[in-house]
């Protein structure tokens, strides 16, 4: 690897996480004042219109997943093919931008064929409103992802992670303003097509000025057409099972409850998805290794690399999953206001099952790049099919907390549990290996649980911001203590050693 990628790869993880940082600290600070303007039925509206956006745009982790794939698998072995491929795929984009653009039309038409009869009149009008924004904002962010797809193919992580950075920054500064002057959800999802009109024009001129890309379009080769749908299309389904099982709750309220659970389960779900978000985001900088590892058939490096970066995920997942039990409760009530008790049972049972899948990290990419994620697809039917039927009894008797306790019995039983067979019969990990490194980091947390419990037995922590501040810096000095001295490897010291001494070079500099 030359200097100049080992720079994007560094700085493209550092960027990574200023990037998760900025985007929690944004719902931090952004989302007291949504809730506090829209009012909880409002909060329930505007999230339940949030959670549509990933089904309009629910082909795009399929397709962008093949153009990183052959991209880096043409430009290795024949340059000069690779603006056919381009143009190959802005076709597939541009169809995915105008089906997403009808598919939100109809649904700002006929929404009441989506979300039941629990929804008032008014409620609806507003939704339809808001579908209508997002039917645009989603065709826009299609089109983006010709351009972005070419700079994470190029590992121009820098360029990337600042784009995304600028973006989440962006929406709040100018959001919050609108909102404190009476403007309601509709300002907030305006501000997002036109920040996604800014985001792809930018990455556009960066692919044509900077990356010297070029678009032939050609007679389309059919055979490189069959291969990408059938590459893309196990992703789409897996990802269409991945929405539904994430946002099914979501649905499974509207028809059952109506707006004000949709809002307790929401301010929940919000940490879960920022808690996902650390995976993702790290992950995303090994696509290019990893498919680089499986082009030269380099299994055995493969399943260290896997393993390796488990303990390193496991290293934040840890520290965050306890942290939210010790002290999520006191933060919510703060944060959300009292009448949202409920969201941190909500966050906590949405929370647990994910901290396995969270460790496994890369696990997911290295099956995409190998080509063997098929089976993916069936686990994902399953927990869906699972959770839907579990989710809708309990959500009935128990509202939002029986929601997301439908989706972790479901996620703990089938996804957890099958998926780590999966991963090693068909993908050739070394599961054993990874359950084994997991369980040697674990007497690296008693000392740090030992005292959250301690602190919320004696009562020290109280609903204000200073004192779960406070409480949560010794909280994590205690952690970051414990697990240097019980559970850290010399890898992972090194790690952490050149990081420290990274931050201290640029800080003196």
């Amino acid at each position: 690897m030359n200097q100049e990628k080992k720079k994007q790869l560094s700085l493209g993880v550092v960027f990574s996480y200023l990037t998760i940082i900025a985007q929690c600290l944004s719902g931090i600070l952004y989302t007291p004042i949504i809730l506090s303007s829209l009012g909880q039925s409002g909060y329930g509206v505007y999230s339940l219109c949030n959670s549509f956006s990933g089904y309009l745009t629910i082909f795009n982790a399929g397709i962008n997943a093949a153009f990183v794939r052959f991209y880096v698998q043409t430009k290795t072995k024949d340059e000069d093919k690779v603006p056919s491929l381009n143009g190959l795929f802005a076709r597939i984009f541009m169809v995915l931008s105008v089906a997403s653009l009808i598919i939100g039309l109809f649904i700002s038409w006929k929404a009441e064929l989506f979300l039941g009869s629990k929804i008032s009149v008014d409620e609806y009008t507003q939704l339809k409103r808001l579908f209508l924004i997002l039917a645009f904002n989603t065709s826009v962010t299609v089109i983006n992802c010709i351009f972005s797809s070419i700079v994470i193919a190029n590992e121009q992580f820098i360029f990337g992670k600042l784009v995304n950075l600028l973006e989440i920054v962006l929406a709040p500064v100018i959001t919050i303003p609108l909102l404190l002057n009476g403007y309601g959800s509709e300002a907030i999802f305006t501000i997002k097509l036109l920040l996604a009109v800014f985001v792809t024009v930018f990455n556009a001129w960066f692919c044509f000025k900077k990356l010297n890309t070029r678009f032939e379009f050609n007679a389309i080769d059919r055979v490189l057409l069959k291969s990408i749908l059938v590459f893309a299309g196990a992703i789409v389904i897996q990802s269409v099972m991945d929405q539904l099982n994430w946002q099914v709750d979501k649905l499974v309220l509207a028809w059952t409850n109506g707006t004000t659970e949709i809002s307790l389960y929401s301010v929940g779900s919000i940490l879960n998805t920022y808690y996902i978000t650390i995976a993702c985001a790290l992950s995303g900088v090994f696509i290019a290794e990893i498919n680089r590892l499986v082009a030269m058939e380099k299994g055995k490096e493969l399943s260290a690399l896997f393993v390796k970066t488990s303990r390193v995920f496991a290293l934040l997942v840890f520290l965050i999953m306890s942290g939210y039990c010790l002290f999520g409760k006191a933060f919510i009530m703060r944060w959300a206001g009292t009448d949202y008790e409920t969201s941190y049972y909500v966050g906590l049972l949405l929370m647990l099952p994910v901290t396995a899948s969270l460790t496994m990290g890369l696990g997911q990419d290295i099956m995409r790049a190998k080509n063997v994620h098929k089976m993916q697809i069936f686990i994902n039917i399953a927990v869906t099919f699972c959770n839907f039927l579990v989710s809708i009894p309990l959500a009935m008797k128990f509202g939002a907390i029986g929601s997301a306790l439908g989706t972790f019995l479901c996620e703990i039983v089938i996804c957890i549990i099958v998926q780590s067979i999966y991963y090693s019969k068909v993908g050739g990990l070394d599961m054993k290996s990874y359950y084994k490194e997991m369980f040697r980091m674990l007497p690296g947390l008693i000392l740090p649980v030992a005292y959250g419990l301690a602190v919320d037995k004696l009562s020290f922590v109280k609903t204000t911001y200073p004192s779960i501040v406070l409480h949560i810096v010794i909280y994590v000095i205690i952690y970051a203590t414990s697990m240097w001295l019980f559970a850290m490897n010399d890898y992972e010291k090194g790690l952490a050693r050149k990081s420290i001494a990274k931050v201290t070079g640029r800080l003196q500099g």
